[in-house]
Order: C-alpha cells, then structure tokens, then sequence
C-alpha cells in the first residue's frame, strides 16, 4: 500500500513547496503528533474579504399608535355585538 502511495507523486503548491498527494498515517502515528504534510495556508487567498456594511441608526416604533388603538376598539365592538 505504501509503495502504490509512493508512485502517485507529489503535488506543487503554488508556494513552491512540494507534498505528497497520497499519504497514510497510522493510529500511533497520529496519536505521537504526526499530521498531514499540506501547504501551509497564508491567508485566504481565494476570496476577497467584503467591507463591512455600516448600518443606519433603526427608529423605535410606538407600540400603541397615536388616537387609540383601532384593533382593541374593533375588537370590543365585536364582543358587544354578539
């Protein structure tokens, strides 16, 4: 299993740096802090970060509106009515 992981070569970064394309780690190996030979990541690279939005100050909103509340006023004379 290793040799055939061995003929599959290695891959190029565009750093410049070379890795294995296959690689195969055993439990104890991982467990003794071995990783994954991979390129370093220097940022994300693939996209561009946005601009934050500012956001406009938000109105507050009475919560009863003004010359009474119409929906309790309809209500009761509903109530009154059956």
């Amino acid at each position: 299993m290793r040799k055939e992981a061995a003929t599959a070569g290695f891959y190029s970064s565009p750093w410049g740096t070379k890795h294995p394309r296959i690689q195969l780690l055993t439990i104890a190996e991982l467990l003794d802090g071995r990783g994954i030979d991979y390129p370093m990541s220097r940022g994300n690279v693939t996209f561009k970060k946005a601009p934050r939005v500012k956001e406009k100050a938000k109105e507050q909103l009475p919560l009863v509106a003004e010359g009474g509340d119409s929906y309790t006023k309809k209500a009761r004379a509903r109530k009154r009515s059956q």
